[in-house]
């Protein structure tokens, strides 16, 4: 199994489905709600946005126990700073950089305590559809392996960029940098990844290298 059909795998089975365009037609009105601490703004504002939400802190994180507590703190967050949010149109792109926020705090946090270990796959959250192949559950827990140890600002931005698929102005405005700077940690974090590969898991870099993403260029 090659590295991008595991990865295709994690966006079609982990927690749900994927979610198809902007889920919301009345952003001013659902923002006015929240402001105003109506229930069903809160309610209607989860059920637009939760799996978006999730499906990105697990694109950034892996597939991670912490996942459940994260999107509730991706959600409180959100809903104690829905007042500075000045263009209601803007609500998915706030809500993005809210959660690549949340998920850059983790990565740090793990840093400092040294949390870099591969997860157990009975550790692993319980999936909402059927079990995976475990050659993909192995493959994925050998590239967020290597993800744990890169740079917090670098692993932002190769997930964004290759994994959740974001286009580079995008990826940029999730992360609250300029274009130029994201171009800058998303050039380092693709020598850091490659590099890591190959001296931690020399399989995985092969595999790398016979992708058109990896693939040696020649003149």
């Amino acid at each position: 199994m090659s590295v991008s059909d595991s990865m295709s795998w994690l966006d079609r089975n982990f927690q749900g489905q994927l979610v198809q365009g902007e889920p919301v037609s009345d952003h001013v009105a659902l923002v006015e709600s929240l402001i105003s601490g109506d229930p069903d703004g809160r309610a209607a504002f989860y059920d637009a946005y939760g799996a978006y939400v999730e499906r990105l802190l697990v694109r950034v994180l892996g597939p991670d126990p912490e996942i459940e507590d994260l999107l509730h703190e991706v959600f409180v967050e959100a809903l104690a700073n829905i007042g500075q949010l000045r263009d209601p149109t803007r609500l998915k792109g706030w809500l993005t950089r809210m959660t690549v926020f949340v998920a850059r705090g983790t990565i740090r946090r793990r840093r400092r305590q040294r949390w870099l270990v591969f997860l157990p796959s009975e550790d692993l959250p319980a999936q909402a559809s059927s079990s995976p192949p475990p050659e993909a559950l192995d493959l994925l827990d050998r590239v967020y392996g290597i993800l744990r140890a890169l740079r917090p600002n670098h692993r932002i931005a190769f997930s964004l960029r290759y994994i959740e698929g974001m286009t580079l102005p995008e990826a940029a405005e999730a992360s609250g940098v300029s274009l130029a700077t994201f171009k800058r940690w998303l050039s380092a974090s693709d020598e850091a990844f490659l590099k890591r590969a190959e001296r931690s898991d020399y399989a995985l870099y092969e595999a790398l290298l016979e992708t058109p993403r990896w693939r040696p260029r020649h003149d």
